[in-house]
């Protein structure tokens, strides 16, 4: 599949897109003796915009195992990232800024701009937020977050936050069964400041993503006739070929793409990976034929059903 589902940074997202919801969702109560959730999304809120480190970490989806360096710093400000693939293809990202829905995330901290987002879709209507005690990873003592959906549209998720700084040590995206479809987790991880040369890339085919600046959105002429409770469009961006429009619940993350289709090309099915599936249907609109692909973190049945939604505006 082309680039729309291939994106490299599709294999860390899981924990990037959970930190767009965590800050300003209402906590769970906490038991007598108890800290309650705002502590450590208070925790999390600096870890993610304050905290250097470099880490080694491994992504488990659909049956495989992927090792990933990470280094993160702070620069005037902004974070700087080198995200550099150690096992399969060969990989590197180096990111500047927050990703704002522009860019794939490159990293499990990337989404920090989607925060004021998750505050205006009121996604702690969507999700209810359970303490699940704690456990060790990477030598370090961790707490457990569940932010359980109140619907079958979309997937669950479970972070544990290190219990010193509150950055997210591992996250798992959990299916309505119950069965974990990716996980994300340090196996090592280093807090000392980051030097400038750590940042440089390995590769002289490093990919280079600046998230500095807003992103635009355009007009589309496509509407969705339905979506899940909760979501929102975050961005509208054209292609050559028609539009394409991503989706937010602050939490979860979605996109449609409406592109042209030559009549002797006919494209329809599903592939799923991990967490994330690809769904592509086929619409014509006076007499021309169109591909619709939505791609996410969604469940299959959610996919399928917001791509039957797609049609011409009013």
């Amino acid at each position: 599949m082309n680039d729309r589902w291939s994106f490299s940074a599709i294999v860390i997202k899981a924990n990037s897109l959970l930190l767009a919801l965590f800050l300003l969702a209402p906590a769970s109560r906490a038991q007598d003796g108890e800290v309650p959730v705002e502590h450590w999304l208070g925790k999390l809120a600096r870890a993610v915009s304050e905290l250097e480190y470099h880490g080694l970490v491994t992504f488990e989806h659909a049956g495989m195992l992927e090792t990933i360096q990470v280094v993160h710093a702070v620069r005037d400000g902004d974070s700087v990232e080198r995200v550099r693939y150690l096992s399969g293809e060969p990989r590197e990202l180096i990111s500047h800024g927050s990703a704002r829905g522009c860019e794939e995330p490159t990293s499990p901290v990337a989404r920090t701009a989607l925060w004021t987002q998750a505050g205006q879709q009121k996604v702690q209507r969507n999700y209810q937020f359970i303490l699940r005690g704690e456990e060790r990873i990477a030598d370090r003592e961790a707490v457990v977050i569940e932010a359980r959906p109140r619907d079958h549209h979309r997937l669950g998720l479970v972070v544990s936050l290190d219990r010193e700084t509150g950055l997210p040590l591992k996250s798992m995206l959990v299916s309505a069964k119950g069965r974990v479809l990716e996980r994300y987790q340090f196996v090592q991880l280093d807090l000392s400041p980051v030097q400038d040369a750590d940042l440089q890339p390995h590769s002289k085919d490093a990919r280079r993503i600046d998230n500095r600046n807003p992103c635009a959105n355009a007009q589309s002429r496509w509407q969705l006739r339905w979506l899940p409770d909760g979501f929102q469009t975050v961005l509208v961006k054209p292609l050559s070929d028609g539009d394409m429009l991503v989706f937010s619940d602050g939490i979860s993350v979605f996109t449609v793409f409406v592109q042209r289709l030559s009549p002797k090309l006919e494209f329809k099915g599903r592939a799923i990976r991990g967490a994330t599936v690809a769904y592509m249907d086929r619409l014509v609109v006076d007499g021309v034929n169109y591909t619709v692909t939505v791609v996410g973190e969604i469940p299959d049945t959610t996919a399928r059903r917001v791509a039957g939604a797609v049609a011409v505006g009013g």
